[in-house]
C-alpha cells in the first residue's frame, strides 16, 4: 500500500547565508505543504511511517547551478534538488537541507521529523456503524446481517468479523470479533452473556474490538506484516465471572487458578497473556509487545483456564482489543 506524499518546503528564517549579490540571494517564507492540503511550521514535520514522502524545496534566488545537500541525522542521504524519502521506522529524526547557488549564496534548514506507526484505533463512521444495539441478539450480529459482518481497516489492511465456526447461523455465538463502544463496570450484575459487548474500564478512546471465542485478524492473501502491539482487557463479562463466580464458574481467586490468552501467529510462534493467574486478575487495559512474533499474515486467539468441563473452560471466552499498531511496507 505505498502511497506518495508531496510535501513543499518554502524555506526562510533560521537560516545562515553569505552573499555577493543580494538580488540572487536564496530566501522565502516558512510554509509546508502537504498534498496541497495542509499547512504547518516547515521546521516541524509529521509523517507516516512506511510511506515514501517527496520533499521539494522552493527557493527565490535559485538557479540552474543551485546544489542540494540532504542529510538524516548527520548523513548525507541525497544530493539532488527534491527529496524523496521512506522513514521505515517509527522514531524521532532531523533532516538538515543546504542549498548554494551559482553566486555562493546558502541557505541551511533544519527539520524535526516525528515519524508515527499506524495504528488501528476504530475510531470513526465506518466503525461506529458496526456497533450492534442491542449487545446482545441485535440485527447486526445475530439478525439478517449476521452473514455479512466483516469489517477491513482500509490503512492497515487488517480484516476481521464472524468466524461462522458453525456454519453462521447463531451470528456472534459461533465466535469472531465484534466493534463495540459499550463501558460498564457492574461486574456482579453485568457477568452474563445479555452484556457481552462490554469492558469494565475506558481507555480514552470510543470504540474498540471483542473478540469471542476462536477469532482472527488477518491481512489479504500473500501480505504479510508486523503486527507491533496492541492494547487488550477483559470484558466485563468475563472480569465478573473470573472475580466472583456465577454458579457455574468459580472465582479465579485461588493459588492454581488461571485463564490464559494463546496469540498464535500463521508463522507458528505464539504469545501466552495471562488474564488470571494464581489470584492475580487482570482489572483493566493492559500494552502487549507483539513484534516477536514478527511478519504475520494472520494472528489467531483462543483461550483457555483451570476450571473446565467436558466441553472445556468454563469462563466466557471473551476479551477486547485496540490500538493496533502494524508496521507498513
Amino acid at each position: 500500500m505505498k502511497k506518495f506524499f508531496y510535501l513543499a518546503l518554502v524555506l526562510c528564517m533560521g537560516f545562515a547565508m553569505t552573499s555577493c549579490d543580494d538580488d540572487d540571494e536564496l530566501e522565502g517564507l516558512v510554509t509546508l505543504v502537504v498534498q496541497g492540503e495542509h499547512e504547518m511550521t516547515a521546521d516541524q514535520l509529521t509523517v507516516m511511517e512506511g510511506e515514501e514522502y517527496v520533499l521539494a524545496p522552493k527557493l527565490e534566488g535559485a538557479d540552474s547551478k543551485t546544489t542540494f545537500e540532504w542529510e538524516l541525522d548527520g548523513e548525507v542521504i541525497s544530493r539532488d534538488s527534491v527529496l524523496r524519502y521512506t522513514f521505515e521506522e517509527a522514531g524521532e529524526y532531523l533532516i538538515f537541507l543546504s542549498a548554494t547557488n551559482s553566486h555562493k549564496s546558502s541557505i541551511h534548514n533544519a527539520y524535526h521529523v516525528t515519524v508515527k506507526p499506524w495504528m488501528l484505533d476504530f475510531e470513526g463512521d465506518y466503525w461506529t456503524k458496526l456497533i450492534d444495539s442491542p449487545q446482545y441478539n441485535g440485527q447486526l450480529l445475530y439478525g439478517e446481517g449476521k452473514d455479512t459482518y466483516d469489517w477491513t481497516d482500509p490503512i492497515t489492511g487488517l480484516q476481521g468479523g464472524l468466524t461462522r465456526a458453525w456454519g453462521g447461523t447463531y451470528g456472534f455465538s459461533e465466535g469472531g470479533i465484534a466493534i463495540s463502544n459499550y463501558i460498564c463496570d457492574s461486574l456482579q450484575t453485568h457477568a452474563t452473556y445479555i452484556y457481552q459487548l462490554e469492558v469494565p474500564v475506558s481507555n480514552g478512546s470510543n470504540n474498540f474490538a471483542v473478540v469471542y471465542c476462536d477469532a482472527s485478524l488477518h491481512f489479504d492473501k500473500g501480505v504479510s506484516r508486523v503486527i507491533r502491539s496492541m492494547d487488550i482487557c477483559p470484558t466485563t463479562y468475563l472480569l465478573g465471572v473470573e472475580t466472583y463466580g456465577d454458579g457455574y464458574a468459580k472465582a479465579l481467586t485461588e493459588a492454581g487458578d488461571n485463564m490464559v490468552l494463546t496469540i498464535t501467529a500463521d508463522n507458528g510462534k505464539t504469545l501466552d497473556v495471562d488474564f488470571a493467574r494464581d489470584g492475580n486478575i487482570l482489572k483493566g487495559w493492559k500494552h502487549i509487545d507483539l513484534s516477536a512474533l514478527g511478519e504475520v499474515n494472520s494472528l489467531s486467539f483462543t483461550m483457555d483456564g483451570s476450571d473446565k468441563s467436558d466441553w472445556g473452560v468454563k469462563h466466557p471466552k471473551y476479551f477486547a482489543f485496540d490500538n493496533v499498531q502494524v508496521k507498513m511496507k
